[in-house]
């Protein structure tokens, strides 16, 4: 009997020792992702970001859901909120109102378009091809790093090491837009209009993202600072990742298009409406 229990003592010690080395192993946040994108799937945004310049301090509030499919986002919804202290009128999306991106098609009700609704109708619609990579992203988001592609997170989680922590991990660096071009050119190049040049290419990201145990993002941080002292922060929870989503237009009888109604005057720019309203350009002067 004896020649047995050194044996079975022998394994059982390798397996305890053998078992934290697993525990402590994170899941790979870009399969994590990738497993995600599916059809009629979806994830919810809770988002707050922050424009902090010489004349002006914006916060803005996003509660958004979005549409997946194995390419990434193709439709989505969101609530915008002001939460600045007091409105500055910067044209970045501070009037609070509904957004919808469903195919290359915007829809937008609320504050923002009011003035621009006829009686009968609840919502302005703006067709915009070519002014965002990804309208449904867009419109759900500012966050500047795409974590709904797996290449983007592979590239900026290269080399960093997971740190545990309650329910999962936390992972935290710098990555420049020109880097995020080289893992996405499609996206990235889409809103540089080609790669990043100059000072663009060198503005430095700094994030933190956090990971449930499965390695899925609930939490991603960044914030972008420019030469003259201005700075954004965006902050981004994820949740509900891989719930039945299917996102729609509103229906037509409540829809008027923008073309369709007067040209805003000097107060009111297109993109109160449009899709800068919902992406921001880095800073880099």
């Amino acid at each position: 009997m004896r020649r047995w229990i050194l044996p079975a003592a022998v394994a059982l010690a390798a397996t305890l020792l053998a078992a934290p080395a697993a525990a402590q192993a994170a899941p790979d946040p870009a399969q994590a992702v990738k497993a995600q994108l599916r059809p009629e799937r979806g994830v919810r945004v809770a988002e707050v970001s922050r424009t902090v310049t010489s004349q002006a301090s914006i916060r803005t509030r996003y509660h958004s859901g979005i549409q997946l499919a194995p390419t990434g986002p193709v439709a989505s919804w969101a609530d915008v909120e002001d939460a600045s202290d007091s409105r500055s009128g910067d044209g970045q999306g501070s009037k609070p109102g509904q957004r919808a991106a469903v195919g290359t098609s915007v829809y937008t009700t609320g504050e923002a378009v009011a003035e621009f609704l006829p009686k009968d109708k609840l919502w302005v619609r703006t067709r915009q091809d070519d002014s965002h990579p990804n309208l449904a992203l867009a419109v759900a988001s500012k966050q500047t790093i795409n974590v709904f592609d797996p290449a983007v997170l592979k590239t900026a989680l290269k080399g960093k090491r997971a740190k545990a922590v309650s329910g999962g991990h936390l992972y935290q660096g710098t990555i420049t837009y020109a880097q995020l071009y080289a893992a996405a050119k499609g996206y990235y190049g889409g809103l540089f209009d080609g790669a990043p040049r100059g000072a663009y290419a060198k503005t430095a990201v700094s994030w933190r993202l956090w990971t449930d145990a499965r390695g899925l993002p609930v939490r991603l941080s960044t914030t972008e600072r420019a030469r003259s002292g201005a700075y954004r922060t965006i902050d981004t929870r994820y949740s509900g990742w891989g719930e039945h989503l299917i996102i729609t237009a509103p229906a037509k009888a409540e829809v008027v298009d923008w073309e369709e109604r007067r040209r805003p005057g000097p107060d009111a720019p297109e993109s109160d409406i449009g899709l800068s309203a919902a992406h921001s350009e880095p800073y880099a002067s």
